[in-house]
C-alpha cells in the first residue's frame, strides 16, 4: 500500500480498463462535419464537390475539387483549407486566417489530411 492509502490494481484488471477507455468515441460536439455548400462561391463558382468543414456550428475550413480543366497540380484535384476558428462568419467574401492548406488525389485523402492538421491546432486540443 502506498503512502496516500491507494492500492495499485493488478495488471490483469488495468489492461482491459485501459482498452475500454481507448474505445470511447469522441463526443458529438468534437466532430468535424463535412457539409455541401448551399451557394456558389469563388474561385470555381460551382456547388458540386465543394464542402464546408464545420465544428460546433462554425465554419472552420473548406474542402473542394478543382474542375479538371483548371487543376493546377496534376493528380491532386482536391484542395483543403483549415481556417482560424475564431475569425469571420464564413460567408462568401469573408476573409479568414489560414492555418493550414494542402492538396490530395481523393476527397477521403483531403479529409484525412484536414483532420491531421485540425488535431494539431489549439482549438481541437481544447476539446479533449
Amino acid at each position: 500500500m502506498s503512502k496516500d492509502g491507494l492500492r495499485r490494481l493488478p495488471d490483469h484488471v488495468v489492461a482491459p480498463l485501459l482498452r475500454a477507455l481507448m474505445c470511447i468515441a469522441r463526443t458529438p460536439e468534437a466532430r468535424l462535419i463535412l457539409r455541401p455548400v448551399e451557394e456558389r462561391r469563388p474561385p470555381h463558382w460551382t456547388m458540386e464537390d465543394d464542402y464546408q468543414v464545420m465544428f460546433r456550428g462554425e465554419v472552420v475550413g473548406r474542402i473542394d475539387r478543382e474542375p479538371d480543366d483548371r487543376c493546377e497540380v496534376t493528380g491532386t484535384p482536391w484542395r483543403w483549407f483549415l481556417h482560424d476558428a475564431r475569425g469571420g462568419s464564413g460567408a462568401v467574401g469573408d476573409v479568414r486566417t489560414r492555418i493550414a492548406t494542402g492538396r490530395a488525389a481523393t476527397r477521403a485523402e483531403a479529409m484525412a489530411s484536414f483532420r491531421r492538421a485540425w488535431d494539431e491546432t489549439r482549438y481541437a486540443q481544447a476539446t479533449r
